[in-house]
């Protein structure tokens, strides 16, 4: 019988990401909660919150694609959102 090589996932922690963003972790958790940082709950919606790298990335990824100088944030925001992050 073949052996499955066991997957190896890295999750962030949301301090862990407020200090890589910068930000304080009150925004994380209010972020994830209304849908602008894609996150997932362990175990169901009470479940500890968590952040997949990739995720992040690409979420950084297409906020800074969506990024044109001199237009107001929300533009970009918009923008970033219907690039699906």
């Amino acid at each position: 019988m073949e052996r499955l090589n066991p997957v190896t996932l890295t999750l962030i922690k949301p301090t862990a990401l407020a200090a890589q963003l910068g930000v304080s972790r009150t925004w994380i958790y209010d972020a994830a909660r209304d849908g602008r940082i894609p996150s997932v709950r362990i175990g169901g919606p009470d479940g500890p919150l968590r952040f997949v790298p990739e995720d992040i990335e690409a979420w950084i990824d297409a906020a800074r694609a969506a990024w044109r100088p001199g237009e107001p944030v929300r533009t970009t925001l918009r923008a970033a959102a219907r690039n699906g992050h």
